[in-house]
């Protein structure tokens, strides 16, 4: 029985090892990629944040010694906590090609908008509507004007409790709307829930290919 104990023992210890290895090696890799894409940071940001989304959700930086991914930014000096943070977010939320198009700042500030509001709306659901953000579509806002979107949505938020009850029926009104039109094979289309009216915008291509049958 010792000697069967001792087995099981060494293989677990082995097999720890043997992992512990190779997330080494992938943190040296990943280290080694993110020091080379910060010369190129802006055509390289999504790639930066999928290094770090990897080096946070598989624990990586633990086979250097780190605690965390916030001890492991500050001891690297690659970026800051903050600054790794949000690109974590724009890679989780927002497809490459959408955020390579909107570049990193609005990108994010999009997460930030989406975040904000009500809605169950996705970053990537308002860039294939070109939904409204604010005064304009998606494609036109600037980033200035993403910020003030989602300040206007923050700063509108409902304060009394029948305003609150309304929210919560039109969250509930939204998000029914939203699964019809995902059933009839328009995921993605924006719904904006009005007090007598439901507007949706769908972007032309996906209308045209339902057109098309």
């Amino acid at each position: 029985m010792a000697k069967a104990n001792k087995g099981a023992n060494d293989l677990i210890a082995r097999t720890k090892s043997e992992a512990l290895a190779r997330h080494k090696a992938r943190y040296d890799e990943l280290v080694a990629l993110m020091r080379r894409r910060m010369t190129d940071i802006v055509e390289s940001f999504y790639d930066l944040g999928e290094a770090l989304r990897e080096m946070l959700e598989k624990k990586i930086y633990a086979a250097a010694g780190h605690a965390s991914l916030r001890a492991f930014v500050k001891a690297e000096g690659l970026f800051s906590y903050a600054q790794a943070n949000k690109l974590i977010a724009i890679v989780r939320r927002v497809p490459r090609e959408d955020a390579l198009r909107l570049g990193q700042e609005r990108a994010f500030a999009l997460v930030a908008y989406t975040d904000a509001t009500p809605a169950d709306d996705s970053p990537a659901g308002l860039v294939a509507a070109d939904a409204r953000v604010g005064a304009k579509p998606v494609s036109k806002a600037s980033l200035r004007e993403i910020e003030a979107a989602t300040r206007a949505v923050r700063s509108g938020a409902p304060k009394t409790a029948a305003a609150r009850d309304r929210a919560r029926a039109e969250a509930a009104t939204l998000k029914a709307v939203k699964k019809a039109l995902r059933d009839a094979g328009l995921a993605g289309a924006a719904v904006r829930v009005g007090r007598d009216k439901v507007h949706i915008t769908v972007a032309r291509a996906k209308a045209d290919r339902l057109a098309g049958g």
